[in-house]
This record gives structure tokens, sequence and C-alpha cells, in this order.
């Protein structure tokens, strides 16, 4: 297995320092490898350090233009509700894959907060893409902001999941 297989590993296994010594050093050698600074930008990420994630994932971005880039990109500037900026992320991804289904929902989770119509079509062009990935996107959205809540009721819950289901 080679460092940045290595380093992907410790990434999956949540050993988020291990990753991040790893990368260093292999960036230390290799500052033109833009796979190990988006890697090393996924480890800020994780690791709620959301300036030094930008900064990496620029770094990648200058190297190679690739739509995982400017997704991850779009999704930690949407963490910390830079909206704007994710919706420019996310365009930037589509540009270079235009049916990648993860930028469109969340393009449309983008524009849903922002109360713009056009959440409903970015979301049904990620259905359109692949109707799987987008329902596990739909679940993975419901559990994280409804499925503890106390003010919305069981029966709305349940509508919900069956409606995210049905996808």
């Amino acid at each position: 297995m080679g460092e940045a297989e290595r380093a992907r590993q410790y990434l999956s296994e949540g050993r988020y320092k291990e990753a991040m010594s790893l990368l260093d050093l292999m960036l230390s050698k290799e500052k033109g490898n833009d796979e190990l600074w988006y890697l090393r930008g996924v480890v800020s990420l994780k690791l709620k350090s959301y300036d030094a994630a930008m900064e990496y994932f620029e770094r990648a971005l200058s190297i190679r233009q690739r739509a995982e880039y400017h997704r991850i990109r779009g999704m930690a500037q949407l963490e910390v509700f830079e909206i704007d900026e994710a919706i420019e992320s996310f365009d930037a991804a589509l540009g270079l894959d235009p049916k990648d289904p993860t930028s469109r929902f969340f393009l449309a989770v983008c524009f849903m907060m922002m109360d713009d119509p056009r959440a409903a079509d970015h979301l049904k062009s990620a259905i359109a893409a692949d109707p799987k990935r987008t329902r596990q996107l739909l679940m993975n959205f419901y559990t994280m902001m409804f499925d503890k809540d106390r003010t919305v009721s069981e029966s709305d819950k349940k509508r919900m999941q069956d409606k995210i289901r049905s996808i």
C-alpha cells in the first residue's frame, strides 16, 4: 500500500491526526500533487479547520481542476453558511461534470436555504441523474435536519421518510 492509500485509509478510519501527519510529510516532498492537497483539505474539514481546508482545496484546484475538488469546497462553504460561495463551487463542479447528482443535490440545498425556486429544478436533475444516490443524500439530510427534531411530529417525519423512499 502506498503512502497516499495509507492516508486515505486513515481518513476512512477517522484517524485524522495520523492522516494529517502523513500528508504533511508527503506534501513536503510533493508540493505539486493536487490529490495530496485535496486529501489534506478533507482532513482539515473533518477537524473543523475550515480556513485551512479552504486553503488546501484552493491549492489542489490551482494545480488541477477536478469536479470533486470544487464539490468538497462547496460542501465546506455550505457547512459554514457561505451560501453564495458554495453555489459558485457547485456550479464549477457541474461545469466539469454536468451530470453529477451530488453537486446538483447540494446546489438544491443552497437554493432551498435562500428560498429560491431553482431548488426544485436542481433536485429533479439530481434525481434524474442518479435516483439511488440522491435518495441516500436526502435521507442523510433528513437525518441531520429532522430526525432528532422534537418540533416535527412523528407523522410528518414518517411522511418525509416515505416521500424520500419513493424516489
